[in-house]
């Protein structure tokens, strides 16, 4: 019994999660006016400091999913991925009010992953998880097709 509620309260925790998201895009995104400075692209021999910490991101979660689907507890990563709310992107469009909501939401997630009891490890992995899709679908597709390779069916 207790398992079935810990699927129900996760449930409605991806429920809420992604509603959170969609909310956020849809007023956000389109409320945004406010024009950023323009910086110039880097050259790929020059990354964004967003860019070298989201790899870093992408070879924590590998070692996320494996603790998962090993049922061990998560490492602390929440003071490393802090980075993503304050790191220069390459494209400073990028960081708008959306991907702020997001990378928020992001973070909220890491920090309930972190802090999960073993029976909704899954769980908060697909939510934490869905944070990276969503974001990266609205604002930086091309890594997705690698970011799928962090996926818990």
């Amino acid at each position: 019994m207790h398992s079935r509620q810990s699927e129900s309260l996760s449930r409605k925790m991806l429920k809420y999660h992604f509603f959170f998201i969609l909310f956020g895009i849809s007023v956000f995104s389109c409320s945004e006016k406010e024009q950023q400075k323009a910086e110039p692209i880097l050259p790929p021999n020059q990354e964004a400091p967003l860019t070298i910490l989201m790899r870093e991101m992408y070879l924590d979660m590998e070692e996320m999913k494996v603790s998962v689907e090993t049922g061990k507890a998560i490492k602390n990563y929440l003071k490393k991925h802090n980075g993503i709310l304050t790191a220069r992107p390459t494209d400073p469009k990028v960081k708008d009010m959306s991907f702020d909501l997001m990378a928020k939401g992001y973070m909220e997630s890491l920090r309930v992953l972190e802090n999960s009891p073993p029976e909704l490890l899954l769980a908060n992995y697909k939510i934490l998880y869905s944070y990276c899709i969503a974001c990266h679908e609205s604002k930086c597709p091309g890594p997705i097709k690698k970011i799928t390779n962090l996926q818990i069916e």
